[in-house]
């Protein structure tokens, strides 16, 4: 009979581990991002994505659900690539300024037609953005939905200018009264 018991602790962590995922991939969403921290790979599932999603930059259908996370540049340096893990998912990447919905206005767009896809960040202004990831209609023969490694990288010297203080919002020139 204790013979079972350890099948049945294995089951349950399988099941543990199963909601986990769930859990992250319902995090995906215009409503709930998937937050890009420096230097670290965000695991995306876009199957359990965005769906209200449909048109992105104002002029491009999207012809399956938009995995989305969200990045904030205090300085624009940096990439994020994103590599497709699933086999014949080729998504094109939308960096959506401030906001994340169908009239968003768009700070670039990539699409390599390779398995690695890469945004070079120096290319936008500082910011808020939303990373859309999906395939868009009539551009490519991929799959719907699929799952990606989202990795955003700085060298050292680019992330120390993030942190410095001299970039960040809210910052104003001193008095010229004393």
């Amino acid at each position: 009979m204790n013979m079972h018991l350890p099948r049945i602790r294995l089951a349950s962590g399988l099941l543990l581990g199963a909601a986990l995922l769930a859990g992250e991939a319902s995090a995906q969403t215009c409503a709930a991002p998937a937050a890009l921290a420096i230097n670290q790979s965000t695991w995306i599932d876009t199957c359990f994505a965005d769906t209200s999603l449909v048109f992105v930059c104002q002029m491009f259908e999207l012809s399956g659900p938009a995995g989305i996370a969200r990045v904030t540049l205090p300085y624009p340096v940096g990439r994020i690539s994103v590599q497709s893990m699933t086999g014949g998912y080729d998504p094109v990447l939308f960096l959506l300024r401030s906001q994340c919905n169908n009239s968003s206005s768009c700070g670039m767009a990539v699409d390599s037609g390779f398995v690695i896809d890469t945004l070079e960040l120096r290319e936008v202004d500082s910011g808020d953005y939303y990373l859309a990831i999906a395939p868009m209609a009539g551009f490519s023969q991929s799959v719907p939905c699929g799952q990606v490694l989202v990795t955003y990288s700085m060298t050292a010297a680019e992330q120390a200018l993030t942190l410095d203080g001299v970039f960040r919002g809210g910052i104003s020139a001193p008095s010229s009264n004393p």
